[in-house]
């Protein structure tokens, strides 16, 4: 059912006139350097310690407003998800109002309002500005805590956790920060069902006691929205900004409140951790993973207070800040390896930062990309940075920052970004000066001492038989880089053992009749002329759950129509064994050359019945999940995988080329249900890329309800 589901996702997913003459032999000579102009925010304290800041701006008739408590990272240990579940639970149900009630709220001002353990956000028409600063103030104060809003926020998070469990993506945003930070720093603990399940309602209402504190907090207002109005809504919702006897507000925590009282958060002691002695390769394997997650790291310890940021932000930027940067003109331009390649710089706050090249790439080129990254990091310490390109560089730098200083908001945030980094007051006024003055010597000094090569992490999360062998290969600076082996939860282990020998008088031949007998055996699979599946669909980061009718009928013939509800029918596919077509948002097209030739090969529902066994061969004996599966290809960039023990079928992959380049499709199949003496998966997940889609049949039903006119 793959083609048919990926199609799903597809359907789902000037000239001028002057008035005086020019002479074009000469370059214009540059203007004076601007200088920005933030348009000082006023500033006030509350009593309890809390920053205010407000940017007035009446140009359009809108307020927002944030809040940041300033508050430092945390470990949490082996509750681990308590910050997300706190945050998941403010702000949804109060002491005044139920969790659909608050929301009806926010929604009929056309606001938005968001509380979490660390701050929060709000944003109206002027004219609401009371109304939602008071359901702000609401969610912030008065949570209702509940145990049946925490159970069903753990099941929220427990189920992404699941759903990210086989995928690359998911593994190596974990892995990544673990094997950097290290396991038992703030930022390198992986969030887990365990640490999860560990969470009580009794530690949410802690944690919101533990962080909610103003003290060291500032809180940004922009718009059209005057000092005096601030004040006038801090006074009645968070209490006086001089004296709080005059307000009390209902708290969550422990009942009434007198204000909002004053209180900080500790900064606690950060693990220490260091860049690795030498270059080293730290691999995750993952056996379905259809292309490598890679990651080079390297710690950072620049600050924006020092004298060298600037010449960063410029060298980052010509390194792999841009769609121009060394390192994507080689490795997407050059070679096509990838869609596109970033470096960052990180700046230490509470403790060290890091510098990182990130990226996905096809696993046939794993290898070549790590060189490739390596060597660019390499040039730009090594080379003087054209003259040209450095111009260039910073002009479309800072062209952004001029463009985002025209916007208020921004410019209140980096007044706060003042406070907040201990930054000295005219840092912004000369920011633009600052960027215009680095030189190419610069680049090329602060390259040589923020940008590594020889003692980086290439944290790399892939299909470990198809990459490993050749990055065993990999020199670099005259030595082969060194291996180390994680899991998924970043705990160091053995390497894996990739392909393990085949069993005397196993064969291609064998494996698939191995599986015709699992599934029935040949005489209940040729019973069967048609197959009608109704199933759940599940596309990842879509918030609908469509459903599909998936038919079949013998020998070739196939329909797939894709509803949700409230809005029907919403895509099609039909082939009836000669002609067919997708369509889609109104749109009909019929199927091409390539796709029909490809349908034109199917001979049966069950391809094992009629595949040539004699061109098919037996490739491997690997582990995927634990279990010996056999590896068969079918034929060039076209595998399936069989249970050596059960002999179902597990796995189909297939790469094909899309719009020159070579992409890769996985679909699992399990969960195999009897249904007329036949097994059948009623689970499939397909990966293709980064998009992942779940099919769950809810009913498969055998040589009933399918007739020719389906597929027409």
């Amino acid at each position: 059912m793959k083609k048919y589901i990926l199609h799903t996702l597809i359907a789902v997913l000037i000239g001028f006139s002057a008035n005086a003459q020019i002479d074009r032999s000469q370059i214009p000579s540059s203007g004076p350097t601007p200088e920005v102009n933030l348009r000082d925010a006023k500033e006030f304290k509350l009593k309890n310690g809390l920053t205010v800041l407000v940017a007035t701006d009446t140009k359009f008739p809108v307020v927002s407003w944030s809040l940041n408590l300033n508050n430092p990272p945390v470990f949490e240990g082996n509750k681990a998800g308590v910050q997300s579940l706190t945050g998941a639970l403010l702000g949804k149900e109060t002491l005044k109002s139920t969790k659909d009630e608050f929301a009806e709220k926010v929604d009929f001002l056309g606001a938005s309002v968001s509380v979490n353990p660390n701050g929060g956000f709000g944003y109206c028409l002027a004219k609401y500005q009371e109304d939602v600063f008071s359901l702000f103030a609401e969610a912030a104060f008065e949570t209702k805590f509940t145990q049946e809003e925490l159970d069903f926020e753990k099941e929220q998070l427990i189920e992404g956790i699941k759903s990210g469990e086989n995928s690359a993506a998911a593994i190596a945003g974990n892995v990544r920060g673990a094997v950097f930070y290290g396991k038992k720093h703030a930022a390198g603990e992986i969030v887990t069902e365990e640490t999860i399940n560990n969470v009580s309602l009794e530690d949410v209402k802690q944690f919101y006691t533990d962080r909610f504190k103003p003290s060291n907090g500032y809180m940004l207002f922009t718009g059209d929205i005057s000092v005096k109005d601030v004040k006038k809504l801090l006074k009645k919702y968070f209490g006086d900004p001089i004296d709080y006897n005059e307000f009390v507000f209902g708290g969550a925590i422990g009942g009434p409140q007198k204000g909002w009282k004053s209180g900080s958060v500790s900064i606690p002691e950060y693990p220490s951790f260091e860049d690795v002695s030498t270059t080293e390769i730290n691999f995750v394997d993952v056996p379905n993973a259809v292309q490598t997650e890679l990651a080079v790291m390297s710690v950072s310890k620049l600050k924006m207070t020092d004298k060298d940021y600037h010449a960063c932000l410029v060298a980052n930027y010509i390194l792999g800040g841009a769609f121009g940067s060394y390192l994507n003109m080689n490795l997407r331009e050059k070679n096509g390896y990838t869609y596109g390649v970033r470096s960052s710089l990180g700046t230490a706050r509470w403790y060290n930062s890091s510098f990182r090249v990130t990226t996905k790439v096809r696993n046939s080129v794993t290898d070549s990309a790590v060189v490739e990254i390596l060597k660019e990091i390499k040039r730009i310490k090594a080379e003087p940075v054209d003259n040209e390109l450095l111009v260039n560089a910073k002009a479309k730098f800072l062209g952004n920052f001029i463009l985002q200083s025209e916007d208020k908001t921004v410019a209140a945030r980096r007044a706060l970004s003042i406070k907040t980094n201990k930054l000295p007051e005219d840092f912004y006024k000369n920011y633009i000066a600052n960027i215009d003055n680095v030189t190419a010597e610069d680049v090329q000094r602060v390259s040589k001492k923020y940008f590594s090569d020889d003692n980086v992490r290439v944290v790399l999360v892939g299909k470990g038989s198809d990459v490993v062998e050749n990055l065993e290969k990999i020199e670099w600076n005259g030595k082969k880089l060194p291996i180390k082996f994680f899991d998924k939860d970043a705990n160091s282990v053995e390497k894996p053992v990739f392909s393990k020998p085949i069993p005397a008088g196993v064969t291609a031949l064998t494996v698939m009749e191995s599986y015709i007998t699992a599934i029935g055996g040949l005489e209940a699979i040729n019973a069967v002329s048609s197959v009608n599946v109704a199933a759940n669909v599940n596309i990842e980061g879509m918030p609908f759950k469509p459903t599909a009718t998936i038919k079949k009928m013998s020998p070739n013939m196939s329909s797939m129509e894709m509803s949700i509800a409230g809005m029907g029918t919403v895509m099609k596919q039909k082939y009836n064994g000669t002609t067919g077509y997708s369509e889609g948002q109104g749109q009909k097209a019929p199927m091409s050359e390539n796709e029909l030739s490809e349908k034109a090969k199917e001979k049966g529902l069950f391809p094992e019945t009629y595949l040539d066994a004699s061109s098919i061969s037996l490739v491997s004996l690997i582990t995927i999940e634990g279990a010996d599966v056999y590896k068969l290809m079918i034929e060039e960039d076209s595998f399936r995988y069989y249970d050596a023990n059960s002999g179902l079928l597990v796995r189909t992959e297939k790469t094909k080329e899309a719009q020159g380049k070579k992409v890769t499709s996985i679909e699992d199949l399990s969960d195999y249900r009897e249904v007329n003496g036949v097994l059948f998966p009623y689970e499939q997940k397909i990966t293709s890329g980064p998009q992942i889609i779940g099919l769950s049949a809810t009913e498969v039903i055998v040589n009933e309800g399918v007739s020719a006119e389906d597929f027409n």
